[in-house]
Formats: structure tokens, sequence, C-alpha cells
């Protein structure tokens, strides 16, 4: 069945659960919408454990597949959300969510939407025509036992990246936004701020670098080593770094056309599609048009800045209920106002967060490898290539202890 257009309201102890909050493994909280609790509601249209849903709209988003393991507080889907509920004497609600997330059906999905290059859609008669094949459920079963434990290393990981992370932005906060080691104070465009700080704009301590696109009908300029960010890349990142990216370039591609290397430690910010949206470069790497990589000018700034940059985003989003620019351009990053601390007090809280970055970075790439792990086996196992009594875990060195 399809989500259920809300009434939306500023806030109450109804969720809405939108295609901007549906990302690949998780729910994002901070994109969730909430609707008026005075306004009528079918019980059905609430989500319960085992639910699946699917993006159902927008390019690039279509085909995003979540599964409930447990069950939500009150939360809904809008009309741009598919929900299935399967008959678990039939299909398991995992096994299911496994087989929608693979690369085949999620082509599938993609052949079967409809509409325009700008809008497709997904709507419930394709989404009806599309033909799956399935196992017994005893043999569902074992193979979510297989795949189970991977997706439950991830989980921590996530977890335990959401709690550093956290941590490292109430240093920041309490340090350079509410300035609580300092006591004396002065007067500026900004208000009252510690009396060795100063108001400038973002490029005095940045590069700002415009990313760039290899013609896409040249083969050769695409498949090799170079990651290549787009906004999407950016975008469906909740953890600091840029974890991976849809498409590489090769160093040809690289070089006949505008697309310039950003090093590693430079914050990238989304100009078109889900605008003001940040991360870190883990590696040396590249972008198209839709991002700007904001390169330190001292390598000693690189965590202080991508802070300075996510909390600056954070007040105007704040400011704005959500929305921060419409675009950006590089006279927007130009003109922005921040509070800049003395050298050393940036250099001294670079140094002091930079191995729980660095942790943070590591257990993204042990995920990474999870994901193409189960990626690798998911296909082979559903097609029987694969037998799950051929595969045994401690092989697969997947640990879920942390």
């Amino acid at each position: 069945m399809r989500g259920k257009h809300p009434d939306y309201v500023d806030s109450s102890n109804i969720r809405v659960l939108n295609q901007k909050a549906l990302r690949w493994d998780e729910i994002n909280e901070e994109h969730l919408k909430f609707h008026n609790p005075n306004t009528d509601m079918f019980k059905n249209r609430f989500l319960s454990k085992g639910d699946i849903v699917i993006n159902s709209t927008g390019v690039g988003t279509l085909g995003r597949v979540y599964l409930f393991r447990e069950d939500p507080e009150k939360i809904f889907a809008d009309s741009h959300i598919t929900i299935l509920r399967t008959n678990e004497n039939v299909i398991i609600p995992e096994y299911l969510y496994y087989l929608l997330r693979s690369p085949h059906y999620q082509d599938e999905i993609q052949n079967i939407a409809v509409g325009s290059t700008g809008q497709i859609e997904l709507n419930k008669r394709a989404l009806a025509k599309l033909e799956i094949s399935f196992p017994p459920v005893e043999i569902q079963k074992r193979i979510i036992d297989y795949l189970g434990p991977i997706d439950e290393k991830m989980g921590i990981n996530k977890k335990i990246n959401t709690n550093l992370g956290e941590i490292v932005q109430h240093q920041f906060k309490r340090r350079f936004v509410d300035y609580e080691p300092y006591d004396v104070f002065k007067d500026s465009e900004k208000g009252k701020i510690p009396s060795d700080f100063r108001v400038g704009k973002l490029p005095e301590l940045m590069e700002i670098v415009l990313g760039g696109t290899p013609k896409s009908d040249v083969e050769e300029y695409y498949g090799g080593d170079i990651l290549w960010a787009k906004a999407k890349d950016v975008s469906q990142e909740k953890d600091p770094f840029v974890s991976s990216t849809e498409k590489a370039i090769t160093e040809k591609g690289l070089s006949e056309s505008s697309a310039e290397l950003i090093p590693e430690g430079t914050t990238i910010i989304t100009a078109r599609g889900t605008v003001g949206e940040i991360a870190l470069t883990p590696v040396e790497m590249t972008t198209n048009q839709t991002c700007y990589g904001l390169v330190p000018q001292n390598r000693k700034d690189k965590y202080f800045l991508y802070f300075l940059v996510e909390s600056h985003i954070r007040r105007l989003r704040s400011r704005t209920h959500g929305t921060v620019f419409d675009t950006i351009n590089m006279n927007t990053l130009r003109e922005q106002e921040v509070v800049i601390p003395p050298e050393e007090e940036r250099f001294e809280f670079n140094s002091n967060v930079e191995p729980t970055l660095e942790l943070i970075k590591q257990n993204q790439e042990e995920s990474k490898s999870l994901r193409q792990l189960r990626d690798t086996l998911l296909p082979k196992l559903m097609s029987g290539e694969i037998r799950v009594d051929d595969i045994k875990l401690d092989e697969l060195e997947v640990d879920s202890k942390v």
C-alpha cells in the first residue's frame, strides 16, 4: 500500500517518514516531519515491525529500501513511500528486504518506474508486476541467519560512530559556539565573542573548489580508481566521511575534464539537490559540479573546519525552518561570515579530536567491506550458486561483538 499525505505541524508525537529521511540501512531522524494528532488517521497506516518501506519517487532516491526490525513509535509513511507487508508463511520480511536491495532487483525497480527523467515514480501497479523468486521458508531463514551477523556488525559500527560524532560535536559546541572555557568577551557582528576571537569570511581558512564531470559518453573516463562524489553520495551519508561513491573516474577522465583532485580531509558541501549537506573526504578524491570542496589552507584545520561548517549550516537551518539555500554558488560561500578562533585554539581542537575521527573512519571502512561482502553473497545465495551449508561464518571474519 502507498503512504498517506500528512497534515504537517511543527511538532507532535506522530512522526512522518519521507523520502529524504529514508536512507539505505537507516532512517535519518533529522529529516522526519510531524503530523497533526488532531487529524484522523487510519490505524493500518502506522508502521510496525516487519514493514518494508520503499522510496517510490525521485531520481537517485527511488528504490531505497528499509526494514523495520522492531516496532517503531508512532510513525507513518507519506505518499511518496510504498509499504510492503508479507505473509510470513510464504516469504519472511528480512528475506524480501534482502531481495529488494540486491543489485538485480534494484535494476528491475528502476526499469519498471514510470515518468520523465526529472521525476520518476514507482506506482503500485508497476510494483505489482515485479516478479520475484524465493526458496521455501526454511531456506530463507538459513540465509537470513548467515547475513544477519553482517548487518548486526554494521549496525554496531553505526551506533559507535553516532556516539563518537556526538561527543566531538559537543566538544566543538562547548568551546566554539557556547564559549564555555572563556571569561573575557567583546562585542562583534555575531554578538559577544571571546576577546581573542574575530569575525571573518570562510575563504580566509580554505580554498573553495568546484567539481567537474568528464564526458559521460566516453567510456575510458569512467571505472577507474579515483572516487568521484556527487551530491547524492554526500547527502546519503550520515557519518562524517564519504564512505563510497556511486562512480569512479580514470586518470584520463580527470585530466581531460574540469574535475579537480581534492585532498583527504577536505569538507565537501552539496550545492544542488539536497543543498547544504556536508561530509569529509577519507582519501584524495574529486567531485562533480553539484558539490564544492572546501580545502583547508592548513592541514591542521581540517577537522575544525568540518565542524565549523557543520555548525554554521545547522544554525542557518534552525533560523529558516530546515531550508538553508535553494542553491549554493561560489559567492554564497565567499560571503558566509563565521567566528574564527586563534590558530592555536583551532589546531589544539583538531589534534584532540583527530584520534576519534580516525576511529570513525576505520569503522566506516569496515562497514563498507562488510556491505560489499553481503552484497556479493546475497545474489549467489539466492540463486543457489552458493548453498548455505557451504558457508562458514568464522571464515567470513564477521564478529558481531564490540
